[in-house]
């Protein structure tokens, strides 16, 4: 990614908006004037440019429009969403359940859920009905809240839960089988053609071939809507 697009980007995070650019590095372009660079090489790369919010700022508002765009070029939700997971390098939602069944954080809140469980059982047996649910309540809590933290962290950073990321097994410090030495929760992507078929696969590698290239095409423009300023 370029300087300018990366302090472009930047400026629309929470830290980022409290600053102006280093007059040093963009020959005294201000904040208006990248974000204006930007505005004009998102204007014919709408897509790519949700794609770049959503990436590197995590945005909520990209990720949806993105979800939407491809939901409607391919005329299915279920395989917007899987094109979504592709292009953002993320789990789709069904391995994202078997990922979240091992991974350490739910792992550790599953044993303290357990201990709550085995005295809602142990209220059950003295027919203490009240506690018994109680318990069971908040062993449910307990287990949903694990389920939505790890999902959270792994749609956000895209990690491998496994090796945490560094690729490498911890104690045994050789390749991490889950990921492949890759540190990173990796798609299915002959998930699309085996729910789908051939078909809607090619459509689906076709639409996320769009967007990446719209991205790439965006920066070319803004890189050259900086150097025509600066160069002003």
């Amino acid at each position: 990614m370029s300087k300018s697009l990366e302090m472009a980007l930047r400026l629309f995070s929470p830290k980022g908006a409290l600053h102006e650019p280093s007059s040093g590095n963009f020959n005294a372009l201000g904040r208006d004037d990248l974000i204006g660079a930007l505005q004009v090489a998102a204007k014919n790369n709408p897509q790519g440019y949700q794609y770049l919010m959503a990436d590197h700022l995590l945005d909520t508002e990209a990720t949806q429009g993105l979800l939407a765009h491809f939901s409607e070029t391919l005329g299915c939700s279920e395989a917007g969403g899987m094109a979504m997971a592709i292009l953002l390098r993320r789990p789709q939602s069904e391995r994202l359940e078997r990922l979240v069944l091992s991974h350490p954080h739910y792992d550790k809140e599953r044993r303290r859920a357990a201990v709550v469980m085995e005295k809602a059982k142990r209220a059950h047996r003295a027919s203490n009905n009240h506690e018994y649910q109680r318990l069971l309540a908040e062993r449910n809590v307990i287990l949903s809240l694990a389920r939505e933290h790890c999902v959270a962290e792994m749609m956000r950073s895209g990690r491998c839960p496994h090796c945490n990321g560094t690729g490498m097994r911890p104690r045994l410090g050789d390749e991490c089988p889950k990921c492949h030495g890759t540190g990173r929760v990796e798609p299915d992507t002959e998930l699309v053609s085996r729910r789908f078929g051939v078909q809607m696969w090619q459509a689906v590698e076709h639409a996320v071939e769009e967007v990446i290239h719209q991205a790439s095409d965006l920066v070319r423009v803004m890189d050259r809507q900086v150097r025509e300023m600066r160069a002003a």
